[in-house]
Formats: structure tokens, sequence, C-alpha cells
């Protein structure tokens, strides 16, 4: 499970619970349509209290006490935005409510008690999409960094470091960078006009990749997603900005020649 599929909604389990909605990214108030278990079993969790029906004297008969929750189970909460209107699906996890510290009496009364809390809230719908790389960027550096960003979403964070790493290694291929190793090729794209803070940069996602899959270094999911950024940053550099000059150095050259033929 990805960072970047957790929210956040202010008290979740009210009538109205606040946080940024994620169709409209406004900070609101949402209806809150439905609240159910999704597992380990399908329950209702309507908000009013159930009443009991009465007995054939006119008493209410005493309930029986409802069986405990489940330690581990997941709520979903289905929110509707009162501004855009759109609605969104969130999984509320629920586990063990442990005490801090090692007092093991403690822990195994918690446990004996049943007693669980909200541990993290994840947005199912509408997901969050993943980055992606400027269409003016070759197909092969897209496709290499694209299946990184999927990686990185299911998070597989080791597998989305190698694939960046790819990346990059494709893109001093396609811009002609010679070397012995993927060190030397990021250092020669100095001399194909590539400034040298975008060299850095780049070769940060190649040392992400070699520690991810030759020394078995785990890295959070912010680290990996911050080597991300830096390679988009690189590719619109290398790419995007000499393609916009480029089509401004057009435009100029047409106006020119609009003014000499009198166009």
């Amino acid at each position: 499970m990805s960072e970047r599929s957790r929210v956040t909604i202010e008290k979740i389990d009210t009538r109205t619970p606040t946080g940024e909605c994620p169709n409209c990214k406004l900070n609101v108030a949402f209806d809150h349509l439905s609240r159910r278990d999704v597992w380990p079993a399908l329950k209702d969790r309507p908000f009013g209290a159930a009443r009991s029906s009465a007995d054939s004297n006119g008493a209410s008969p005493s309930p029986e006490p409802p069986p405990k929750d489940d330690i581990f189970r997941v709520v979903e909460h289905i929110l509707a935005c009162q501004s855009c209107k759109k609605t969104a699906v969130v999984h509320q996890h629920w586990g063990p409510n442990l005490p801090a510290g090692d007092d093991h009496d403690a822990i195994a009364t918690a446990i004996k008690q049943r007693a669980s809390k909200p541990r993290l809230l994840v947005l199912v719908h509408p997901r969050r999409s993943a980055q992606t790389l400027d269409p003016t960027a070759p197909q092969e550096v897209r496709d290499l960094f694209s299946e990184g960003t999927r990686c990185q979403e299911a998070g597989a964070l080791r597998a989305a470091a190698a694939m960046y790493r790819a990346a990059v290694e494709e893109l001093c291929k396609d811009r002609g960078a010679t070397g012995r190793n993927l060190k030397e090729k990021i250092a020669d794209l100095t001399s194909k006009g590539v400034p040298a803070d975008v060299v850095r940069d780049l070769d940060e996602a190649r040392t992400l990749g070699n520690w991810s899959l030759h020394d078995g270094l785990a890295f959070s999911y912010e680290e990996v997603d911050d080597v991300a950024s830096l390679i988009q940053e690189a590719v619109f550099i290398v790419y995007v900005q000499p393609e916009q000059r480029a089509s401004l150095r057009a435009a100029r050259q047409q106006r020119r020649d609009r003014a000499r033929t009198g166009a």
C-alpha cells in the first residue's frame, strides 16, 4: 500500500467529516453517505441507533449485547463533497490498540479485550494518478518511468528505484552519452549540453537504483518519490525547454517572414 493513497479526514465517523476532497482538491465538509464493514465480514454501521421493537406487553425487551468487533477490520466510508458533489470511497483500517512499552500483561489484556483503533485511511476512489513524463521525452524513457511509477504506487519501492535507474540509462542512450558504465555515461551528459545540476540529479537516481538492487537498502516512499521528481525536472530541462525554445524561434521567424512579404 503506497503512501500516496493515504488520506486524512477529520472526524470521519461523524455525519459531516472534513478534509481535502480528492476530486476538487479543496478543503471541504463532506456528507457521510454510508459506512459499513467490508472485511472480514460485511456489516452495516448506520449512524442512528437501532430501535428495539416492544414486546406484547409494551415493554422493550433487553437487547442482546452485540458481538465484539474483529481486532483487524476494514470499514468503508462513502463521502460526498459539499462543494463539487462528487463522491469518494475511503477504507478505514483498524488494528490492535496495544499499550506502549513492554508490559506483556497489559498487552495480553488488550488482546483479550479485543480492543482496536483506526490505524490509517486509504483512498480507494478516485485513484490518485502516478507521475508521468512530458510527451516530448522519448517513448522508451517514458515507458520505463511509467513502469517505475506503477511499482511505486504498488509499494514495490526497490523495483521502482530499479526502473527509474533504467529510465536514466535510456535517457543517456538517447542523448548519445558514452562511458564504460552508467556513472560515466551520466557524467558525459555535460558534453551534450546538459547542465551540471541536472547531471547530479540523474546520478542520484542511478545511486538509488544501485543501492536498492545491489546493497538491498530499503528507502522510504518519499525518498523514491523525490528521485522520480528529479527525473521529471531533468526531462523538462533536457527535452521540454529546447522544444519550447524551438517553437518560439519558429513563431518569431514566421512573423518576420510575413512582415517581409507583406502578408
